[in-house]
């Protein structure tokens, strides 16, 4: 009878561990199912991106078609005369100050520089923000019909502050030197530029020793139509992270 009782004990101990084990077997294959259910379809997505990429591909084309049209029908209306021409030239002219189309003209150009670092106080020999927003806001009250600095374009709401040793112009950070060109009438903007006690010469004698290049007089100089990067950190084409001034 002892026998027959540790047997059965025994039947009873497998059975139970055998249903453990069938249960847990059940559990971690529809745990894995579930893992795997949750993992991206990396081949999909790619394929979905790679379908909206050439989508919006064929859109730019189409809108560079349709940005043509509009520029040779424009065109047409001015040579006809009359007041659609009248219209095209107002609606030119507010695009020019608005900055959302390139102008191309005759203007001036001078460059600013930082100076060289004499001692720890770097600040004083870096070239700021209202350095820039002096000359700037110069060339604009004797006439300029647009201003760029290393080529991003000024408008009426464009935010020019420091960032560190740079400063963001328009979203763009930008280093020195700082390559300012304007568009209008040369011998004013030079004249507005050389006055005895102008924004110029305040920058020369300051004593930061920013270099401040010759004032150039140029026959064409061509400014983009402002936009607004997608990464404003480029310095000399190389990303940047700095501390505020």
């Amino acid at each position: 009878m002892p026998l027959s009782k540790n047997i059965v004990a025994w039947a009873i101990v497998s059975a139970v561990i055998g249903v453990m084990m069938s249960v847990q077997y059940h559990d971690v294959l529809l745990g894995g199912a579930a893992i795997w259910s949750s993992l991206p379809d990396v081949a999909g997505v790619h394929a979905r991106l790679e379908a909206v990429t050439d989508y919006n591909t064929g859109l730019s084309h189409e809108i560079s078609q349709v940005d043509a049209t509009i520029v040779r029908l424009q065109n047409n209306a001015l040579r006809r005369g009359g007041s659609v021409a009248d219209m095209q030239r107002q609606i030119n002219a507010a695009k020019v100050l608005s900055g959302t189309s390139k102008v191309v003209g005759e203007g001036i150009t001078v460059t600013i520089s930082d100076g060289k670092i004499r001692g720890a106080n770097l600040q004083q020999f870096l070239t700021h923000d209202w350095d820039l927003r002096s000359v700037v806001n110069e060339l604009f009250a004797a006439g300029a019909q647009a201003v760029a600095v290393n080529q991003a374009r000024i408008t009426a709401t464009t935010a020019i502050f420091c960032v560190g040793p740079v400063v963001n112009i328009g979203g763009q950070r930008l280093g020195s030197p700082f390559v300012v060109q304007a568009i209008g009438n040369p011998s004013v903007l030079y004249a507005a530029l050389s006055l005895p006690g102008g924004v110029l010469e305040i920058l020369k004698e300051a004593n930061r020793g920013l270099a401040i290049s010759n004032l150039l007089m140029k026959k064409r100089i061509v400014l983009p139509a402002y936009e607004t990067p997608l990464m404003p950190m480029s310095v000399g084409g190389n990303a940047l992270s700095a501390p505020t001034k």
